[in-house]
């Protein structure tokens, strides 16, 4: 028997994980768990707390609850644009109008859509939990960290993803920012490859640069420290070392061939994405 559990609030909804841990199931939308668990002993669904639905510009950062939905956050113009963008181009408008980015993120694909654009923004994810006398306890988990491979993320039985927390700075001023996803058709069909990029340039001067490929490998790739070398060049000293900054980003690159595409092919665009936007 399924026993299905129906929270009115955040903090029932932690006191029922906190009790039941890996034998629950979280449901918001349902578009990626439902596929993965055909069946559950128990399932706390989400999707009705408006604790979770809120999205926000406190300080330094923008949240967005976990349970907004993709076909929400497209219509909010706090939220990026280049991830606004990036949503448009997910699966259907049936499954934007359910599916959320926190249950991107929780997949842990490395086709997932969101990621790289939220891997250069150095986006955090925050988790709750009930304390012993129930109150809610948070962890701060960059998306580096949380992600830890295909379907493998750092989220204890106790937990729920509560929101996606993204530094205001990682958008605001830059004055290039890039997303691009390949893949049979526009939408309705998972990346081959994906690309993110983003960057501030000011008298003539590079002082901020983020990449993040998606499918290149078991999680997004992205190397802060082969950015730390472009940052502070000049654009004409930018286009004189771009050969070299390619061959580096060639090299940490590990596609995979499938039935979705080649390794050749994930490679060489990876790499043409990586040329027109480096400019």
């Amino acid at each position: 028997m399924v026993n299905a559990y129906y929270p009115e609030s955040l903090a029932e909804a932690l006191s029922v994980k906190k009790e039941k841990q890996n034998d629950a199931v979280l449901v918001m939308g349902g578009s990626d768990v439902m596929v993965i668990h055909k069946t559950a002993e128990n399932i706390i669904y989400l999707s009705s707390l408006a604790e979770l639905k809120t999205v926000e510009e406190d300080g330094d950062f923008l949240s967005i609850g976990a349970g907004c939905t993709y076909a929400e956050l497209i219509e909010d113009e706090r939220v990026p644009k280049v991830l606004r963008d990036t949503m448009r181009e997910i699966a259907s408008p049936a499954i934007r109008n359910v599916g959320t980015v926190a249950g991107n993120v929780c997949n842990a694909s490395p086709a997932g859509d969101t990621l790289p654009v939220l891997y250069a923004m150095d986006a955090v994810v925050v988790v709750s939990s009930a304390g012993e006398n129930g109150e809610v306890i948070e962890r701060r988990i960059p998306i580096e960290d949380f992600i830890l491979g295909i379907r493998k993320i750092d989220l204890h039985p106790d937990e729920i993803v509560t929101r996606i927390e993204i530094p205001q700075a990682s958008y605001k001023g830059m004055t290039k920012l890039s997303h691009t996803k390949v893949g049979a058709r526009k939408a309705e069909a998972i990346a081959k490859l994906s690309f993110a990029g983003i960057c501030k340039v000011q008298d003539d001067k590079i002082l901020d640069i983020r990449i993040a490929f998606g499918s290149v490998g078991i999680t997004v790739l992205r190397r802060k420290d082969i950015e730390e070398k472009i940052v502070g060049l000049s654009v004409s000293e930018l286009s004189d070392k771009k050969s070299e900054i390619i061959s580096e980003y060639d090299a940490v690159l590990h596609p995979i061939s499938d039935q979705r595409s080649s390794e050749i092919y994930r490679r060489k665009v990876c790499l043409n994405l990586l040329d027109e936007f480096l400019g």
